[in-house]
Parts: C-alpha cells; sequence; structure tokens
C-alpha cells in the first residue's frame, strides 16, 4: 500500500477522495431528488464534513507517507506564511474593486443606504468562511495537488489539471435544485478552471502561501454569491456576470504582475521554487532519498566528489 501511495500520490489521493467523498456529497443530492425520504438536507455540511474528515487528512497522510514528515509539517508553514506585502492589498480589495467596477459598467448602482451594515456583516462572513472551509480546502488543492502538478508543468497546465477533479468534486452539490445536468457541469468547469488559475497565480505571487490562496479563494466567493458581500453593496446588475468578469481582470493584472517582478529579479523563480518545492527533486537529507514526486522512494545520487589518492605502502 504505501508502495503505491510513494509511486503514483496524486491517484492514490483520488481513489480514496472520490470513493469516500463522492458518496457522501450525494447524499443530500438523492435528497434533493426525493430519492431517500429525508426530506432537503443541508449540503454545506456534508461538504465541511468531506473537507474536515476526507480530503485533508487524505492530503497530509499521502504527503507523508511519499515524501516524509517533514513535508507534511511543511504544509502547515505554508499555512502561516503571512509576510505578503503589497499582495494583501491586491488578495483582499482587488476582486472587490474589480467586481463593483465591473456591475457599474452593467449598468448597476452602489446601494449607500446600509453600506456600512452591509460592509461589515460581509467581512465577518467572509472572514468566517476562509477559517472554516477555505483555508483547508485549499490546503488541499492549492498546497497538494496544484503544487505537484506545478513541479512538471507549466502554471497554466497544472491548473487546467487541478481544475478537472476541484471541479468534479463539487458535481453533487452543483446538481442540487439543477434540472439542466449538461449547462450545470459545463458551468461547474469552466468556474473550475478559472478558480484555479487565479489561485494558481496568487499562489505563485505569495511565494506559496496557502492563507493567501484561503483567503483569494474566500474573496472571490464573496463577490460572487448572493447574500454575500458585493450582492449588499450593489444593486440592479448582476454580481454572477460581474464576478467571473472580475476574477479574469484580476488573474490577468496579477500574472502581469509577477512576469514584470520576474523579469526584473530573475532570482525571484529559486526563491519560489525553494519554498514551495516546485521545480525539480528534494532530498531528504537524512535518508539521501529523492522525494520528488518522479523520483519519490529512489535512492539520490550522490554527491561527486574528490577521489582519495591510493594508499602507499
Amino acid at each position: 500500500m504505501r508502495g503505491i501511495v510513494c509511486r503514483r500520490p496524486l491517484a492514490a489521493f483520488f481513489v480514496i477522495v472520490f470513493g469516500l467523498g463522492w458518496p457522501v456529497l450525494s447524499v443530500p443530492l438523492l435528497a434533493d431528488r426525493a430519492v431517500i425520504g429525508t426530506g432537503a438536507l443541508p449540503a454545506e455540511l456534508f461538504a465541511l464534513g468531506v473537507t474536515w474528515c476526507v480530503m485533508l487528512p487524505a492530503a497530509l497522510w499521502v504527503t507523508a507517507v511519499s515524501e516524509g514528515p517533514a513535508a507534511a509539517r511543511h504544509v502547515w508553514r505554508r499555512l502561516l506564511r503571512w509576510r505578503l506585502g503589497a499582495w494583501w492589498a491586491m488578495i483582499l480589495l482587488a476582486l472587490p474593486a474589480a467586481t463593483l467596477g465591473v456591475g457599474l459598467l452593467l449598468g448597476g448602482s452602489l446601494d449607500t443606504d446600509d453600506a456600512a451594515e452591509s460592509l461589515v456583516q460581509g467581512v465577518v462572513l467572509l472572514v468566517t468562511a476562509v477559517v472554516v472551509i477555505h483555508l483547508w480546502e485549499e490546503t488541499v488543492w492549492a498546497g497538494f495537488v496544484q503544487t505537484r502538478l506545478e513541479r512538471r508543468h507549466h502554471l497554466f497546465v497544472a491548473a487546467l489539471l487541478t481544475a478537472v477533479p476541484f471541479s468534479a468534486i463539487h458535481v453533487p452539490i452543483v446538481l442540487i435544485g439543477e434540472s439542466d445536468v449538461l449547462p450545470a457541469l459545463g458551468g461547474v468547469l469552466v468556474l473550475g478552471v478559472a478558480m484555479r488559475l487565479l489561485v494558481g497565480v496568487f499562489l505563485r505571487g505569495t511565494g506559496g502561501s496557502l492563507l493567501a490562496a484561503g483567503f483569494v479563494h474566500g474573496v472571490y466567493n464573496a463577490c460572487n454569491n448572493n447574500g454575500a458581500l458585493v450582492d449588499g453593496l450593489l444593486q440592479d446588475a448582476d454580481q454572477n456576470l460581474a464576478a467571473p468578469i472580475a476574477l479574469v481582470v484580476v488573474t490577468t493584472a496579477a500574472a502581469a504582475a509577477i512576469h514584470h517582478r520576474s523579469r526584473a529579479r530573475p532570482d525571484r523563480r529559486q526563491h519560489h521554487d525553494a519554498a514551495t518545492g516546485h521545480g525539480g527533486a528534494r532530498v531528504d537529507r537524512g535518508r539521501g532519498h529523492d522525494l520528488s514526486e518522479a523520483g519519490a522512494g529512489r535512492r539520490a545520487p550522490r554527491a561527486a566528489g574528490p577521489r582519495r589518492a591510493p594508499r602507499r605502502e
């Protein structure tokens, strides 16, 4: 079992997550379709349970088995990486400002009557969602899946590949109350690709901070969801249209900032690789094992050193 996990860590993770997670997430869908006679069930609680009790333990266990306990501890350290400088402004303000701006261009207006109350309520809901669900969700998808894929692929390709299982795990929840299945499936896949690109760009810009990934995920939901932050400030416009447009704008701007920074300081890429594990093999110095996904479980080559001169009798 451990040998399979070491050789195919992502495959082992997906078998655990979809083998256990999909049946649990299907329960509220079956209740919605009256297949089981329980009445409507809160899908959010099932999603929270799968995140805490299936996905997060699976990601940490597979990491510990395939790369060692030190790699699992490194995931927790990435959760505490909070010194992000100007990136905090991008994380917290760019998406709401862009969504409001797009909403105004689409013919909407700002609701200033209860703006202060709506803002406070929206911020409280945002922070609560980040702490309860989004940090742990992105520990799995950004910290485990997407980071591993970026060791082999370009950021864009890694985001596309991550979007497939990321979207798939949400399918049972997305189909609740939906009669048109194919448009719903297409919509969740497109949004999944956009979300993984957004998170991937911010992950790269912040040196692999999972705290940043969790907050940017939560901020987007606060811009897109009904009854959340932007919904309380924007009227006469659909934030469900404005938020995806803003997502594309902000992702493009953040990617441009990273590209400009990398051209100005070429060494920044090396620092990011060291922080997140991208860009080649990593070696367990205690045992001499290659800890990259491609070389998990193999002995690392010995470092070349000066040959000792033959001893004269």
